[in-house]
């Protein structure tokens, strides 16, 4: 496999992860107008660019081959946003990164999606790794990576540029052996 279905869809216990669509316009509005962080790269910043974005923009990196972004479904209600990228099929390897609402963090969504997807990941692609990183002073974030059973591998010093300056990152890897 060198692409990701446009239909690809993953149930968790509480979870759909499924493509974003032109039903969920209102939801992404109501999610720009009250400047919530959570959506994929690329995600307008003004409700002009939504439908858009939903018609195209957020499904490019599945066109691309190099990965796809997924809503985070709980009964209708998007909770949040999960993506598999720098996909480099021929090493078998991926990154996985994920964004919450900001009302609905704290209940686990996270990590039940990050397991979720990359265990479908390893059971129906090629893949053999998934790497997750995380701004060392980001605490939820590591969390998540461990709860959802990632291995701590090291610290890239000052390997992000934010605004506020430069952040270590942390990088933690799940092997297709490690699900076994």
């Amino acid at each position: 496999m060198t692409a990701l279905a446009p239909d690809t869809s993953v149930r968790t216990g509480r979870l759909t992860l499924r493509p974003f669509a032109p039903a969920d316009a209102g939801r992404i509005r109501a999610v720009i107008g009250a400047r919530h962080a959570f959506l994929p790269p690329g995600a307008p910043g003004h409700p002009s660019g939504i439908a858009q974005w939903l018609a195209h923009g957020v499904h490019e990196l599945r066109r691309s081959g190099q990965g796809v972004h997924l809503a985070m479904d709980a009964d209708g209600l998007i909770v949040g946003a999960i993506s598999l990228f720098k996909t480099l099929w021929g090493a078998g390897t991926t990154e996985i990164g994920y964004g919450v609402h900001p009302l609905h963090r704290g209940r686990g969504y996270a990590p039940e999606a990050v397991r979720g997807l990359t265990r479908w990941a390893f059971e129906t692609t090629a893949l053999r790794r998934i790497e997750l990183r995380a701004h060392l002073d980001n605490t939820a974030s590591l969390r998540v990576a461990e709860k959802a059973g990632f291995v701590r591998e090291g610290v890239l010093r000052a390997a992000e540029m934010e605004d506020d300056g430069p952040h270590d990152v942390v990088v933690f890897g799940l092997l297709r052996s490690d699900l076994a």
